[in-house]
């Protein structure tokens, strides 16, 4: 009779369990379309920052690595926006958060590897050169851990972000043009509307003196069609592209 008893309420404890989870993934679904409604208008900082709140609300709730990816990359473009080192630093700390988080429960998560590498890279920016160098190691390690599971992700973006470090590393510290080059040439191969990677590869050209090989590259930024959902990216980007034709040409 006691074995009965208690076979019934492990039952009973499985089925609130499941409920509770239920409930839980239902809510963050409720969550996350408030916060992507939010994101699709995030040219007005305010409204991206409201969904900030909300990715984060919906990480709690279920905290997957698509949903740290989700905090992070909104924290990304918040922060890239904000004028104030520290305001950066303090932004982009919130997507490092949900990505180490994730990575905990999930430690081979794509998403939030990728992210929390990204991440990582804009905070030791804002945080200056000392910190940068000091974080340099684990954002390759966690960018060829993409690579290997998933080279296509965010468009070849795990080579995107090893072609910019070695562009950005003083050659003292191991920076390398040719690499950077290689690294660009394979974002693009991965991702050919990816336009960030055709601006990387074009100032490495730049800073190699190709001019004629940069200049194609910027063309070819300023005539694509944005990437469907990267529409505020991409206009960033066509601005960029435009000011170093003017400068350089």
């Amino acid at each position: 009779m006691r074995k009965s008893i208690a076979m019934v309420a492990v039952a009973l404890l499985a089925l609130v369990t499941l409920a509770a989870g239920a409930a839980l993934a239902a809510g963050a679904a409720d969550t996350l379309a408030k916060a992507d409604a939010l994101y699709q208008q995030r040219v007005d900082l305010a409204k991206a920052r409201q969904a900030l709140d909300l990715y984060e609300q919906a990480f709690k709730q279920d905290p997957s690595g698509v949903n740290a990816a989700r905090v992070a990359q909104c924290a990304y473009w918040v922060g890239k926006h904000l004028k104030d080192d520290d305001a950066k630093a303090a932004m982009f700390e919130r997507g490092i958060k949900a990505c180490k988080a994730a990575l905990k429960a999930a430690p081979d998560d794509i998403p939030a590897t990728y992210w929390l590498g990204v991440s990582y890279s804009v905070y030791g920016k804002a945080k200056g050169i000392t910190k940068s160098l000091g974080l340099v190691d684990t954002i390759k390690e966690l960018m060829k851990k993409v690579i290997a599971k998933d080279p296509a992700y965010m468009g070849g973006g795990a080579y995107r972000v090893l072609g910019r470090v070695y562009f950005k590393l003083p050659g003292i510290f191991g920076g390398d043009n040719d690499k950077s080059i290689e690294y660009l040439k394979l974002a693009i191969k991965y991702g050919p509307q990816h336009w960030l990677s055709h601006l990387y590869l074009a100032e490495t050209y730049l800073d190699e003196d190709e001019d004629a090989k940069a200049k194609v590259l910027l063309e070819q930024i300023i005539a694509g069609k944005p990437l469907p959902g990267s529409e505020p990216e991409d206009a960033e980007i066509k601005a960029q592209a435009r000011k170093l034709l003017k400068e350089e040409f």
